[in-house]
């Protein structure tokens, strides 16, 4: 039985996973829990209109309808999923993976799994937002296109033999656990376990919303607050709806 409550859609070759999964959203034809996987993306994305490289078999290009009852916290849905892949990993002993705000899985310095959420004509009553995920699965040696803007590794350059098919159940069950827990009472557990997850502990970071930037070690996580940066001149709050960068700077 499925993890997820929703239809599976096999694509085989498409465009982009999201690409479909708004499609059904548009066509008003989704359902909750649904979810888009291909083989080949032909035009798959990244942030900022980035191109996210799906060669054909190597990856697990997957997009999950995701319907809440109310609006999420802004940066929720990415951080529910970004754990919900490091979960995953764990579970296959990849225990040094890291996240790398905001969708950015890494290991060693290199990344193995991407996430980009979206939405398209918010209705903020009725709440729909497309989770995406590409992960590097198969292959001992990944295209130069991949390469090209940062390092990439790949499971099976881990020593792991999973198939794309066999991450989908785990991840989706995970997936939905994160998704519910950034919905319920207990959300501020998201924030505790996404910052220990960053590759950021006691790092002096530059953070950036907007034209606002501050430097220093980072002081807290919060979805209300957003990300807190400790200067010279006390904590800074950064929204995390507005930052576009967390980089370490020392």
């Amino acid at each position: 039985m499925s993890a997820s409550p929703g239809r599976r859609y096999a694509h085989g070759v498409t465009d982009s996973t999201n690409e479909r999964a708004l499609a059904e959203m548009a066509e008003g034809t989704a359902r909750d829990g649904d979810w888009h996987v291909a083989d080949e993306q032909t035009a798959g994305r990244g942030r900022l209109g980035r191109k996210w490289h799906s060669p054909a078999g190597q990856g697990l290009y997957l997009s999950l309808v995701h319907c809440p009852s109310e609006p999420l916290p802004a940066a929720a849905a990415s951080m529910a999923a970004g754990l919900a892949l490091l979960d995953t990993l764990n579970t296959l002993g990849v225990i040094e993976a890291k996240l790398r705000w905001p969708n950015d899985v890494m290991v060693q310095g290199a990344k193995l799994a991407g996430i980009l959420v979206e939405t398209r004509g918010w209705n903020p009553n009725a709440p729909a937002y497309v989770v995406g995920m590409g992960v590097n699965v198969t292959g001992s040696e990944l295209p130069q296109a991949l390469h090209d803007e940062r390092e990439v590794v790949s499971l099976a350059q881990l020593g792991l033999g999973a198939t794309a098919e066999e991450l989908e159940d785990p991840l989706l069950g995970r997936l939905h656990h994160r998704l519910a827990q950034a919905a319920g009472p207990n959300r501020g557990d998201i924030c505790e376990d996404y910052l220990a997850s960053l590759d950021l502990s006691g790092a002096h970071v530059l953070a950036q919303a907007g034209s606002t930037q501050a430097q220093g070690p980072i002081g807290g996580l919060d979805f209300d607050r957003g990300i807190g940066i400790q200067t010279d001149q006390g904590m800074t709050w950064l929204p995390l709806e507005f930052l576009v960068r967390l980089d370490r700077v020392q």
